[in-house]
C-alpha cells in the first residue's frame, strides 16, 4: 500500500530534474543571448578601444549629402583619447578663416552614443569637420541659412555599421551619406602629400576623362580630377551619366558607394604593379585615362626625336632637317605636331610644325614657328591617323622657307601620313609616346618640352 508520504516522494523525484532542466535552461539563455542595451553597452567599450588604439589615429573619408551630393570625398583625419577629446586635421577648400587649403589642426569633443545602435558624435565645434554640418554655408550664402538650412548636407552623428580593428563603417544620421574610418598607415602630412602624388599621377589639367573597361564592354568617366566623377556611354554628348564622389587615397582613390559594370562590382581602385591602370578589388574593371584621343586632339606640340626615327619617313626627316639647316638664318631647327602658334593672332595652323630661330642667340624675341595643315584623329583606341591633303595651308611663317625647303615639308608630311599605334610612357599623363605604322615600318618618337 502507497503511503501519502511515499507519493509525495515520487512527485518530487518527477518534478525536480523537470524543474532543474528548465533552470538549466533560463541559465543557458541568459548566457548567450544579451539584451540590446546590453550588446550596444559592449559595442561602445569595444569601439572605444578601437578607436584609441590608433598611434597614427585615423583617415576619415567624410561625405556628405543624401546620395545626390554636389560635392567630392574629403579626406578628414582624427585622433581619439578615451577622456572624449578629438584631434580632427584636414586641408580642404571650405575651412574658412582663410585656411582653405591649407593643412589645419583642431581639437573638440566626441561621445559614443547609445540609442538603438551606436553613434559616434562630434558634439561640439571643430574647425575641420563643422563646416560640412553648418547650416550657414559661408562659400555660398554668407550669413545667410542655405538650402533651408541643410548647408553642405553634412552629418556630425555618425551611426555605426560595422566596426574591425582597422576600419570602421559609419552612415550619416541625418543624411545618410557614408563615413568611412581607416587606421592611418603613415602620419597625416605625409598621407596628404602621397595621397596628392598619387592624383597628379593619374590625373592632370590637361586630360580629365577616362576609359572605364571590362572584360563586356568599354565605357568612359569624365571629372575624376574633380573628385566627382560620371561614367557615361561616350565623352562627349553622353546618352547616359551616373555621378559617384570619391576620395583619393595614396594607392588611388575610393568611391561612396559600391557600383557595377559590365556586371562587375567596384568600390576602390589602386594603382596595378606595373602602373599601367587603375583596377578594382578583384581585378575585373580597369580605368586609364583617354590619352589617345588628348594626343590626337592636342594642340600642344609633341616634338619629333629625331634618333628614334625609321623606315622611309627616316629618309625624310634627314633629308628635311639638312636643308634647315643650311637654310639662310635658320638656327637650332625642329619638327613636331600640334599647333604653329607662339603669341596670339591669326598666324597658326594645327599640323606639321617646324621651329627655329633667325638668330644664334636663340631669343624668345626671334623664335619662329611655321605650321602645315595635318589631321589628326583616334580610328580605334590605342591609334592615331594623321592625314594630309596636298593643297594643305601653311601660316605665313612656313612661308618665309624657301621653295625648295618648303617642298621638303610637304614631302615629310606625305611620308609621315598614315595610321599609327600607340605606346605612351603613361596611361594616364603622358610626356612621351612611340608611333609605329600598322603597314609600314616608319616608326618616330614623340615628346612634351617639359
Amino acid at each position: 500500500m502507497i503511503m501519502k508520504k511515499d507519493i509525495l516522494h515520487i512527485l518530487i523525484c518527477v518534478a525536480l530534474p523537470a524543474a532543474l532542466a528548465s533552470c538549466s535552461q533560463f541559465q543557458e539563455e541568459n548566457f548567450f543571448e544579451e539584451s540590446a542595451a546590453l550588446r550596444v553597452e559592449h559595442n561602445s567599450a569595444k569601439l572605444q578601444d578601437i578607436l584609441v588604439d590608433a598611434p597614427n589615429g585615423w583617415v576619415m573619408q567624410y561625405y556628405t549629402g543624401d546620395g545626390v551630393s554636389v560635392f567630392e570625398g574629403f579626406n578628414l583625419f582624427a585622433k581619439f583619447e578615451k577622456s572624449g577629446k578629438v584631434t580632427m586635421a584636414g586641408d580642404h577648400r571650405f575651412l574658412r578663416d582663410g585656411k582653405a587649403g591649407t593643412y589645419t589642426e583642431a581639437t573638440s569633443l566626441y561621445e559614443l552614443i547609445r540609442e538603438d545602435g551606436l553613434v559616434l558624435a562630434f558634439n561640439t565645434w571643430n574647425d575641420v569637420l563643422t563646416p560640412f554640418v553648418d547650416p550657414v554655408a559661408f562659400w555660398a550664402a554668407p550669413e545667410n541659412l542655405y538650402k533651408d538650412g541643410a548647408g553642405m548636407a553634412g552629418d556630425q552623428n555618425l551611426v555605426v555599421k560595422s566596426m574591425k580593428a582597422d576600419e570602421i563603417i559609419c552612415r550619416g544620421e541625418r543624411y545618410n551619406a557614408e563615413v568611412r574610418l581607416v587606421k592611418a598607415d603613415r602620419d597625416w602630412q605625409t598621407y596628404i602629400a602621397d595621397t596628392k602624388a598619387m592624383k597628379e599621377q593619374i590625373t592632370s589639367e590637361k586630360i580629365n576623362s577616362y576609359y572605364i573597361i571590362t572584360d563586356k564592354e568599354t565605357k568612359f568617366c569624365v571629372g575624376l580630377r574633380d573628385g566627382r566623377y560620371r561614367i557615361s556611354e561616350r565623352i562627349k554628348n553622353p546618352l547616359k551619366v551616373d555621378s559617384l564622389s570619391c576620395c583619393f587615397t595614396p594607392t588611388g582613390f575610393r568611391n561612396e558607394r559600391v557600383d557595377t559594370l559590365g556586371g562587375h562590382l567596384f568600390h576602390e581602385f589602386k594603382m596595378n604593379e606595373d602602373g599601367s591602370a587603375l583596377v578594382n578589388e578583384d581585378g575585373t574593371v580597369r580605368i586609364i585615362a583617354t590619352w589617345d584621343t588628348y594626343l590626337a586632339e592636342t594642340e600642344e606640340i609633341m616634338w619629333m626625336d629625331g634618333t628614334t626615327v625609321t623606315g622611309d619617313l627616316k629618309a625624310s626627316y634627314d633629308q628635311l632637317m639638312a636643308a634647315l639647316e643650311a637654310a639662310d638664318k635658320v638656327y637650332a631647327p625642329r619638327i613636331g605636331i600640334g599647333r604653329s602658334q607662339i603669341a596670339t593672332g591669326d598666324n597658326s595652323v594645327s599640323g606639321l610644325v617646324i621651329e627655329w630661330y633667325t638668330n644664334k642667340r636663340k631669343t624668345k624675341q626671334s623664335l619662329t614657328r611655321g605650321g602645315l595643315t595635318m589631321k589628326r584623329s583616334v580610328p580605334s583606341m590605342g591609334q592615331m591617323t594623321i592625314a594630309y591633303a596636298e593643297d594643305a595651308t601653311t601660316d605665313n611663317d612656313m612661308k618665309t622657307l624657301k621653295a625648295s625647303v618648303l617642298a621638303l615639308v610637304r614631302s615629310f608630311a606625305e611620308t609621315l601620313a598614315g595610321t599609327y599605334q600607340m605606346a605612351a610612357n603613361s596611361n594616364f599623363v603622358p610626356t612621351e609616346v612611340q608611333l609605329q605604322s600598322v603597314d609600314s615600318e616608319n616608326s618616330i618618337c614623340l615628346f612634351f618640352d617639359n
